[in-house]
């Protein structure tokens, strides 16, 4: 029977954006009230863990000495951005983002001490960030923060990366683009239609990482349909991986309701990518899968779809 926890207390929420920022807590307050009145939250394989606050010695694993203190210092001041305008500074924005690296690598760690198989962390999922700069509402990366945690403390060589946010992850799949110990497999709305503008199919990674990094970007007005058939390719890439984590970025922005971007998908897509991600990390990397869950800006759809992804998991 598979262990799994939910990484979340009351701390997690604090990564919230102020003035009617699309990225609010009440994203992860309304995919935890659904898990409630489905009654998920009773069952005895799920567990809950509390998220320790990362340390800098965590940050400095993927970020630059620089940028911390930068964000350090703009939370205090707790005024301005962060970048060009999509992710502003409010006071405590440094310790915020810290406690959301601090509960991927609490999953991590619990995954890789073998407490539980999988794990899923509402709060995380941060993949625009850069080593040296925010983006996207995104501060500091703490899917990379883990992937250079199970490479430098758990000295795993083969790594599998999947990211179904509408946007593409561009931290995470430029920063290890040269990575061979990085597979990366990334379906998101096509760059031409959708920040960060980037993320096609010409770009597989490169030197000894060549052919270890996919994009799989679709037209605006995809479906389920559309997204199941692409998604049938990253069973490919997996076998060729022989993965000994998976972490999936389960952002639900894709949703048909979701304001910031075009694509059409029901709640049925990440049950589909869950079960086949589920069905995956059992057959190669001995259960050890870690989900975040990224971006989503229609509160009741996103819910739904990481309500799936915990169903799935169970």
């Amino acid at each position: 029977m598979s262990r799994i926890s939910i990484v979340y207390n009351e701390q997690a929420k604090l990564y919230s954006f102020p003035q009617g920022h699309p990225f609010g807590s009440d994203r992860v307050t309304h995919f935890w009230k659904r898990l409630e009145s489905e009654g998920i939250d009773d069952d005895a394989r799920l567990s809950v863990l509390s998220p320790v606050i990362a340390s800098t010695e965590d940050l400095l694993l993927f970020h630059s000495l620089e940028y911390i203190r930068f964000v350090e210092k703009m939370s205090k001041e707790g005024k301005g951005f962060l970048d060009n305008g999509d992710t502003p500074a409010f006071p405590g924005v440094y310790e915020a983002s810290r406690m959301v690296v601090g509960s991927t690598l609490t999953a991590l760690d619990a995954i890789m001490t073998k407490k539980i198989d999988h794990a899923f962390v509402p709060v995380g999922g941060l993949h625009h960030a850069r080593r040296d700069r925010a983006g996207g509402f995104c501060v500091f990366n703490d899917p990379a923060i883990a992937i250079e945690a199970a490479m430098v403390r758990y000295k795993l060589e083969r790594i599998l990366y999947v990211d179904i946010d509408v946007h593409h992850g561009d931290g995470v799949f430029y920063e290890f683009y040269q990575e061979p110990r990085v597979f990366v497999v990334d379906i998101h709305e096509d760059g031409r239609h959708l920040y960060p503008g980037t993320g096609f199919p010409d770009e597989i990674g490169a030197g000894e990482a060549t052919g270890t990094k996919i994009n799989l970007p679709l037209l605006p007005g995809a479906t389920d349909e559309d997204f199941r058939q692409e998604f049938n390719k990253i069973e490919d890439l997996a076998r060729k991986a022989k993965p000994q984590l998976i972490i999936l970025q389960s952002g639900a922005d894709g949703m048909d309701a979701d304001p910031l971007a075009h694509l059409r998908y029901s709640p049925q897509s990440h049950k589909f990518a869950g079960e086949t991600i589920h069905r995956i990390a059992h057959g190669l990397c001995d259960g050890k899968l870690l989900v975040l869950g990224g971006g989503g800006y229609d509160r009741e759809s996103t819910a739904h779809a990481w309500v799936n992804i915990v169903k799935t998991l169970l």
